[in-house]
């Protein structure tokens, strides 16, 4: 309807459209510059033909709209037309150089930290640390408490063998009472349950002390971090991920696992030494077994714990699209962007249930070699008991047999308890990355508090005697890496004035906001 029409189009900015009008007229601080055709214009002025690849590359696309075909001819020939047009004018600063320097100033989104190698003491301790107390001690005070419990047990096991043999020497004694052995041996079951009940308390309390104050602490960083510095390079979806899954893992899976690492490596411990009680040869036996267990313990922790932080890392884009996707729903239905958004999900779900099912199928990995392994152990002692026969007392061997079968599954379940913690802790790895979050300057203070301070030195400098405002040579930029966007500004409002900012895009009107309220940090002035 409005083709007959002409029609006045005023731009500071999107360059890219002006190849399609008729006339050009440049206007600067009121005065015409420069007027004419896109051909003309941009031979004075290169910078407005920095768009102009974009525009070629747009009218290579398809045309998808219902036109006729004449049209599509007429539409691709001053297509032509234009692109010999923008051919002509050269930009003096191609768009490579200037994307490598927008990549020189500095990333929009900071990759997001990945340690490599095994968890490192380091973690650990900060782990334990963080219950209250210090962390050796901790872990010096659970393994006691655990191996105690665990020779309890063995005793408990050892007790009947012992009664069985004393009354086989009091057989003949008519006036001998076993009720004095009986109560010893309830005194030591209810030893045993004590100890047992007590060092799950112990490690169950350590482990949400740990918990809560890492929590504590993460979330006081996070929320004193500077918005500029942190939150707009930082994506939502990556502290939704820490938040969610990697304290899931802290709160829930962690303590279950040093439970479980604890007490199996305590009752391997307690196999090993009654095994090797029998005979010193089965003692001697077990240390090549021992290197090749830890060799194949070392081995696998180097790939699984890849493995979880790999996963750990892939899981941070579900949460990013899936948060995009929910706040920016009516925009893709309204540009029938659904069936892109579906694929964009399905790949990246795909791509941290990959990591997650290698991560599984390498623990089975280690669990069939762990079984060949304790298999040879259980053939070492056997054979060694039955080639010694009536060297070695019945009991003795019975236990060393009983706990060198035990010790097929406990070994196994040391092994992969020990991979388990270890690729949780890759959590708490993550986690304390959040400690090295910069903080606000004056973070968490109130106005009382700045006013109590100041008032100390005998003045008040903190709250404002007018409602004037002045900038004095004022340089302000939202990262160290960034240019400036405000340099030396000098500006002055007096008390009560209504002063209106105006400026094209990109002219600071907003950087001036950020700068009054204190959002980002001077560079210099005041």
């Amino acid at each position: 309807m409005a083709g007959d029409q002409t029609r006045l189009l005023v731009l500071n900015s999107h360059y890219d459209l002006l190849p399609n009008a008729d006339y050009i007229v440049v206007m600067s601080e009121g005065v015409i510059t420069a007027a004419g055709t896109y051909t003309d214009v941009a031979a004075q002025f290169p910078h407005l033909g920095l768009n102009s690849d974009v525009l070629v590359d747009n009218e290579k696309k398809p045309v998808t709209e219902n036109v006729e075909n004449d049209d599509i001819e007429a539409i691709l020939d001053h297509s032509k037309d234009q692109q010999e047009q923008i051919a002509i004018a050269e930009p003096t600063e191609p768009m490579e150089d200037k994307s490598n320097d927008a990549t020189a100033a500095g990333k929009l989104v900071q990759a997001e930290d990945r340690v490599r190698g095994t968890v490192s003491t380091r973690v650990y301790k900060t782990y334990f640390d963080e219950s209250g107390f210090n962390g050796i001690v901790v872990f010096v005070v659970l393994v006691l408490v655990y191996c105690i419990g665990q020779a309890n047990r063995t005793v408990v096991d050892w007790w009947p063998g012992h009664w069985a043999r004393t009354l086989k020497r009091h057989a003949e004694d008519l006036a001998y009472s076993n009720t004095g052995l009986g109560m010893w041996y309830l005194g030591l079951i209810i030893l045993c349950s004590v100890l047992t009940l007590l060092r799950a308390l112990m490690m169950i309390e350590t482990c949400v002390r740990t918990s809560q104050n890492l929590h504590d602490e993460l979330f006081r960083r996070v929320l004193n971090a500077p918005i500029t510095r942190y939150f707009d390079v930082t994506p939502m979806g990556r502290i939704l991920n820490r938040f969610s899954n990697d304290l899931d893992q802290m709160d829930s899976i962690l303590p279950q696992e040093y439970q479980i690492l604890f007490q199996n490596v305590s009752m391997a411990l307690g196999s090993l030494v009654v095994s090797a009680f029998a005979s010193y040869w089965i003692g001697v036996s077990y240390i090549p077994i021992f290197f090749v267990f830890l060799w194949t313990g070392e081995h696998f922790k180097k790939t699984s714990c890849e493995i979880k932080r790999l996963e750990g890392v892939t899981r941070t884009p579900v949460y990013n699209l899936f948060g995009e996707t929910l706040s920016g729903l009516a925009t893709i239905r309204a540009f029938r962007m659904e069936d892109k958004f579906s694929a964009r999900n399905r790949q990246v779900v795909d791509t941290n249930t990959n990591l997650y099912l290698t991560y599984w199928c390498s623990s089975r990995w280690l669990a069939t070699r762990l079984d060949l392994l304790s298999v040879v152990i259980i053939f070492i002692v056997t054979l060694y008991l039955v080639a010694t026969k009536g060297q070695v007392g019945a009991m003795t061997s019975g236990i060393s047999l009983t706990y060198s079968l035990m010790l097929t599954s406990v070994v196994q379940w040391v092994m992969r308890a020990v991979d388990r913690t270890d690729n949780a802790m890759t959590s708490v790895e993550r986690l304390l990355f959040f400690r090295g979050i910069e903080s606000e300057v004056d973070i968490g203070k109130t106005v009382e508090d700045l006013l109590s301070q100041e008032n100390l030195m005998g003045k008040v400098q903190a709250w404002p005697s007018r409602g004037s405002i002045r900038f004095d040579q004022l340089c302000l930029r939202y990262r160290p890496e960034l240019p400036l966007v405000l340099k030396g500004v000098d500006m002055s409002v007096a008390a009560g004035e209504k002063v209106g900012i105006c400026g094209r895009t990109g002219a600071g009107k907003s950087s001036l906001m950020v700068a009054l309220f204190r959002i980002c940090d001077f560079d210099s002035g005041r």
